[in-house]
């Protein structure tokens, strides 16, 4: 019933919950036979392009210690662990709760060791420094776009690398990242642009 600025809303329990309970539960999806994901969560039904895009560039001879800032689901962070198996030790930081916990199944049987950090990086600062981090930043708000959200977490992982660490991200191409690089990095640039994305880097 609604009433001026609220609505309010009542529910009565049938005898048998059953029905109701499998109705609200979301089956597993699978990506690439070997990552599950579930409806809701971003990109919930194949890999993101872009993030393909960033995997294929990973460096392979990495050894130090490294983070994925909006992991999502895990695949970026599973594909680290494959490309370069000498990583002592990945981080994942993720806004939603229901994809860190996915991202758990899915590390489950990586090599390096991974910690997993359910934060807002937008809004809660990072305590480890890094030599690596990877990311694909999210760039809405619900269904609006928000520039300055992905700007954020540029900012936090910027912050977060040790001297010389190194940040890697993918973005739209017309998303506005490079200033933000330029301002927290000694140095900055761009490796790859197709018709949809750009690949950034930047070097504390």
């Amino acid at each position: 019933m609604p009433k001026y600025h609220g609505v309010a809303l009542w529910f009565t329990r049938p005898d048998d919950v059953t029905a109701a309970i499998e109705s609200m539960t979301h089956p597993t999806v699978e990506i690439d036979g070997r990552f599950t994901t579930v409806p809701g969560l971003f990109s919930h039904d194949r890999v993101d392009e872009g993030s393909r895009i960033l995997a294929e560039r990973l460096p392979a001879n990495f050894s130090g210690l490294a983070a994925d800032f909006g992991a999502g689901w895990g695949y970026l962070s599973a594909m680290m662990a494959e490309i370069a198996p000498s990583t002592v030790g990945i981080d994942l930081y993720e806004a939603d709760w229901r994809a860190l916990e996915r991202a758990k199944v899915n590390l489950a049987a990586i090599g390096p060791s991974t910690r997993f950090f359910w934060q807002d990086l937008a809004g809660e600062p990072v305590k480890t420094r890094y030599d690596l981090i990877f990311m694909n930043p999210p760039f809405h708000a619900g269904k609006a776009a928000e520039p300055s959200l992905g700007k954020a977490m540029v900012k936090a992982a910027s912050d977060a690398l040790k001297p010389g660490g190194r940040l890697m991200l993918v973005a739209n191409r017309g998303l506005p990242y490079e200033d933000v690089l330029a301002a927290h990095c000694k140095k900055s640039g761009e490796d790859y642009r197709n018709a949809r994305f750009k690949l950034l880097w930047g070097v504390k």
